[in-house]
């Protein structure tokens, strides 16, 4: 052992940066509030060294922007700076605002080719603790603006986006910025086996997100009947497709309304079960001194034991 802390502090001396893996910066983990979110993400956004490199993808209308919106509200109760790269031009102040955003704090950035938002980006790094993109295929590279409909450009974003990733690596190694792309899913040309979708903006970026979220749309929550029947919300299904700050593969689904409320108790009600947190029989469920007859009946006897039953959940999933 001597040995070696001996070759380290010389090979230190020369310029090299070398520690222990016991010395790097471990952070905890920040919880978004959403449960089906922080689940997917293995207990939330990574605070450490490094950072958190986050992309959310999907079909449109899937919530990408919105649960980024709860993200950005978060962020900002905390007293973090955050920067919203406006690369489509969407950005919704009333929506935002709705869901708790507040606006006056948030800083908007509307680049107008991709290497300028680029270089926007490497130089928040350090000076914002949270950077969206919004979206990755949105933004043109110089070469396209410069041109015309009839030039042809191949891979022209994937080789912007190459060289990014790479000076983002380098610009990251002393911050811990949480940075979220969001991206679309695109059909891919001449597709006839295995999946046709695929996410734009090349290869490189697949690397250099440390956890890719897939969003996708499931049933419809509605209220009335027949011909009165009303969407009201949607259940979101978050699958985690790569996580190298936490374990992948995790997927659960969110109840949320189109009113900017998401509902808490459907995926706490199912974690419950599945971790033996709440014990079912037959259609009796119980915990603790909670205890109803049906699915529906129980969630809402549950609504003040809820944050109870997330704290013992959470212990197990640890």
């Amino acid at each position: 052992m001597k040995k070696t802390e001996q070759v380290k502090k010389e090979l230190n001396k020369q310029g090299y940066k070398l520690k222990y893996a016991s010395e790097m910066k471990v952070g905890p983990k920040l919880k978004t509030g959403i449960f089906g979110l922080d689940y997917v993400l293995d207990g939330g956004i990574y605070q450490g060294e490094g950072g958190h490199r986050i992309e959310f993808y999907g079909k449109e209308n899937s919530c990408k922007t919105t649960f980024t919106l709860y993200i950005i509200k978060l962020y900002q109760e905390l007293g973090k700076k955050c920067v919203y790269i406006n690369a489509e031009q969407s950005y919704d102040v009333e929506w935002a605002e709705k869901i708790g955003v507040d606006n006056k704090k948030l800083l908007i950035a509307d680049p107008d080719t991709l290497e300028q938002a680029g270089n926007m980006l490497s130089d928040f790094i350090g000076k914002y603790e949270l950077i969206v993109m919004d979206s990755v295929p949105a933004l043109s590279p110089q070469e396209e603006v410069d041109g015309t409909l009839d030039d042809k450009h191949m891979a022209s974003q994937a080789k912007v986006y190459s060289p990014l990733t790479r000076q983002i690596y380098h610009a990251t190694k002393d911050h811990s910025p949480t940075i979220i792309f969001i991206n679309q899913l695109r059909e891919k040309v001449g597709m006839v086996f295995g999946n046709p979708y695929n996410t734009p903006g090349g290869r490189a970026l697949k690397h250099f997100y440390n956890t890719r979220i897939e969003f996708t749309q499931a049933k419809a929550i509605t209220q009335g009947v027949d011909k009165e029947k009303e969407t009201i919300g949607m259940e979101i299904l978050l699958n985690c497709r790569k996580n190298k700050r936490g374990r992948p593969h995790h997927v659960a689904g969110v109840d949320f309304y189109l009113n900017g409320f998401v509902d808490n108790s459907k995926s706490l009600f199912y974690a419950g079960i599945k971790y033996g947190v709440i014990l079912r029989s037959g259609n009796t469920y119980e915990f603790k001194d909670v205890k109803a007859v049906g699915q529906e009946e129980f969630i809402k006897a549950m609504e003040k034991s809820w944050k109870k039953a997330a704290e013992e959940i959470w212990k197990i999933i640890k």
